[in-house]
């Protein structure tokens, strides 16, 4: 998921809903807020920790210019969650995997980031290792 440039309409609006999946975000917390739990977590991780947290902060900083222009986080209060929880930690869930992740790491993080309640996206691979 690359950085979006903003049409010249959101460019002074705020915008309600996720700038990858167009949906209305029902779960209002931010990617910032999101992120640093998900740093918390990779820290444990040290051969992976590096190359993940260069590709998620090179997500962030490309995405500031929507900071300050969408819905309002419930955790940090910021007016910076331009994308839905679940479009956000499906590119958290391809970073990870990316990493080489094992299926140790991955079934943790689907257990603790796993926003895709529908079960249609990543958290079907929970049925491959065999549930919680």
């Amino acid at each position: 998921m690359d950085a979006a440039k903003p049409a010249p309409n959101l460019e002074k609006e705020i915008h309600p809903g996720c700038l990858s999946c167009g949906n209305h975000i029902k779960h209002p917390l931010c990617p910032e807020c999101i992120a640093v739990g998900y740093k918390q977590w990779m820290q444990k991780f040290s051969d992976s920790h590096e190359r993940v947290n260069e590709k998620l902060n090179q997500f962030l900083e490309g995405h500031k210019e929507f900071n300050g222009k969408s819905t309002a986080c419930v955790s940090c209060g910021k007016n910076q969650t331009y994308l839905c929880p679940y479009c956000f930690t499906r590119f958290l869930h391809k970073i990870t995997k990316e990493a080489g992740a094992g299926v140790r790491l991955l079934s943790e993080f689907l257990f603790i980031f796993n926003f895709d309640f529908e079960h249609k996206g990543y958290s079907r691979e929970l049925d491959v290792f065999g549930g919680y």
